[in-house]
């Protein structure tokens, strides 16, 4: 498969040598790597700490973690179905103060489920962090989740592309989702201005953007592939086979059938209630995620060593990631993705273990001079939202770079050097009618190869 190249020339990278972070955090607020940041036998001696600890926890797995994802499991299943129960209860509720109350319960206990099943469940076991359990249903091979991205699509853009290529600019394409600038190594355009509106589109409809982000991405990658027609049907079907079933699921047959058994009012309720939950996952999710990677001392990187060792790859997940504090409770509804750190260098460890281990993975990163970045939840939030804002806004040099790009655009001569691929892409999505004219180029491109 083809990956893309780096394609940005960078403004701002701090030197690639220079061990004290603290130094950097004041040179550059969003700082940018150019390569490995520790000396090779500093990173190995790191690598082999981080390995002795990683194995450590994985020997002592056993049946506390088998009951531990059985218990979140049945807590998902259990909470749904007395979820939706409450919210069919209340559209018979005799008075509209209970009518409210009722559904506020249903709705609340509806969100906790999804958001259990999306963060602490779907991501992890997705993840292939209880394969070794050998369970029928709770395995990265056959477990999928509660939302419209089908599992192999995500399990490609997320545990392959964003977990083996973190922060870099132009391989993990999870920086800015292809839509928000989050570093000055993205050149600035005209659009950038909406940074904040397009972030507010994605965070309501994040289940979405995750969705089709796969099918961007790998429309690019698999663009020099004689089998890409076939491999991108296979995508877009599965997409649309899944997008399908949960709309049908949750805004179609459920309402329908409380529709029938306790009328109208009860169908409203339960189309109400389904839709809020929804959206107060995708919105708890994007904010976990984005406290997790956007924030003000996250490193972003240029490209790819050619030589990188697991230790430079350790560094770079520790700097590329930023921690939540919070209790508990809290670490369980973000899938104890609280703890970015530790599971972006052991992602393949059981999340309940990260907080045990955090205070030795802090303890590695002070001896070797490394950030570990951590905060709590509203600082966290606070640094994402401000670096939205600041990238959306062109430095005089980067102006000053857009309004030269377009002077050469206009006094040459465009010549269509495009591959069969990006033709056939382009002829497939002009060739749509109708509404689909007015759908996002990405969801008119899964359109075209569908079918």
């Amino acid at each position: 498969m083809r990956l893309l190249p780096p394609i940005f020339t960078a403004q701002s990278a701090v030197s690639a040598f220079s061990t004290d972070t603290n130094i950097q955090s004041k040179q550059n607020l969003y700082p940018t790597l150019t390569g490995a940041q520790l000396p090779k036998d500093q990173s190995d001696a790191l690598a082999d700490e981080l390995n002795t600890l990683y194995q450590s926890v994985m020997d002592s797995l056993g049946s506390d973690d088998a009951r531990y994802i059985q218990r979140v499991h049945a807590t998902v299943v259990y909470s749904e179905i007395i979820s939706r129960g409450l919210l069919a209860a209340a559209g018979r509720m005799p008075s509209k103060r209970s009518l409210v109350a009722t559904w506020l319960l249903g709705t609340s206990l509806l969100s906790f489920s999804k958001i259990l099943n999306n963060m602490e469940l779907g991501h992890n076991v997705m993840h292939g962090q209880y394969d070794w359990m050998q369970h029928p249903h709770l395995n990265s091979q056959k477990f999928d989740w509660d939302i419209v991205c089908p599992a192999p699509l995500w399990q490609h853009s997320h545990n392959y592309l964003h977990h083996t290529f973190t922060n870099i600019v132009g391989r993990d394409h999870d920086v800015g989702y292809h839509l928000i600038r989050v570093t000055d190594e993205q050149p600035w355009t005209p659009e950038d201005r909406y940074n904040m509106f397009s972030t507010a589109v994605l965070a309501f409809g994040f289940e979405w953007a995750v969705a089709f982000h796969d099918i961007q991405i790998s429309a690019d990658e698999y663009a020099d592939s004689p089998d890409l027609h076939k491999i991108m049907q296979q995508k877009s079907r599965a997409l649309f086979a899944k997008i399908g079933r949960q709309i049908g699921k949750d805004y179609i047959a459920l309402p329908s059938v409380v529709a029938m058994a306790l009328g109208r009012r009860s169908a409203f309720s339960t189309l109400s209630g389904n839709m809020t939950a929804n959206t107060v996952r995708n919105l708890w999710t994007w904010a976990v995620i984005f406290c997790g990677h956007f924030t003000e001392q996250a490193h972003i990187y240029t490209h790819l060593d050619a030589n990188e060792s697991k230790g430079d790859w350790y560094v770079r997940q520790i700097l590329g990631s930023s921690n939540i504090k919070g209790s508990k409770w809290f670490h369980l509804l973000t899938g104890n993705l609280s703890h970015q750190i530790e599971h972006h260098i052991f992602p393949d460890m059981p999340a309940g273990h990260y907080a045990k281990i955090a205070p030795q993975v802090q303890a590695i990163c002070r001896k070797y001079g490394l950030s570990y970045n951590t905060g709590h939840f509203g600082t966290q939030l606070k640094q994402v939202l401000g670096r939205i804002y600041h990238f959306s806004k062109p430095s005089e040099k980067e102006w000053q770079a857009y309004v030269q790009s377009m002077e050469n655009a206009d006094s040459t001569t465009h010549k269509d050097d495009r591959s069969a691929a990006d033709l056939e892409d382009k002829l497939a999505i002009e060739n749509t009618s109708g509404l689909t004219r007015f759908l996002p180029p990405v969801v008119r491109k899964a359109i075209s190869y569908a079918w």
